[in-house]
């Protein structure tokens, strides 16, 4: 005799509860519904034992794992992600800081690495100029200031003298 199946179970108890309705009120009903009850019992016991409970724990385990590798990739993706605004808002704060300044700023490219706290930091900037200004010294020392990016690591080129 085969285990029942789940769907099995829920035509038996869909057909049990038309035929109780169909019975009068009164002892034959409560003996009917009692029998009913006890044969659904045994349809689900029947269910479960038949579970494999091996199979469930190794769909178990491989589920975990699939979480984690998609957690790791949200997680690697989100990190990806920060760094991208981070570089890209250091990058428009140049570029306004320069239109201060009266500066002619052709591109802006910030780079930024992971830091030991777990943040990216902005490390590195290459500014190319649409012409030299008088502005150039006072926003290198803003972006070291403000961005913590040292001289040393901002390239500075003239559009035309690259």
């Amino acid at each position: 005799m085969s285990a029942p199946t789940l769907r099995g179970i829920c035509a038996a108890s869909v057909f049990f509860s038309l035929a109780l309705t169909l019975l009068p009120e009164g002892r034959e009903r409560r003996i009917a519904s009692l029998c009913v009850t006890a044969a659904l019992v045994l349809m689900l016991l029947g269910l479960f034992r038949s579970f494999s409970w091996e199979s469930y724990a190794v769909s178990l385990a491989e589920m975990q794992s699939a979480s984690d590798a998609i957690a790791s990739s949200a997680e690697e993706q989100n990190r990806a992600l920060s760094r991208i605004v981070i570089e890209r808002e250091c990058g428009e704060y140049i570029m306004d800081k320069a239109a201060e300044l009266s500066l002619a700023v052709r591109s802006v490219r910030v780079e930024a690495v992971w830091s030991r706290e777990g943040v990216w930091i902005p490390r590195r900037v290459s500014i190319v100029l649409e012409r030299d200004g008088d502005g150039r010294a006072r926003l290198a020392s803003l972006i070291e200031a403000q961005l913590g990016i040292p001289e040393r690591d901002q390239e500075w080129s003239v559009e035309g003298n690259t």
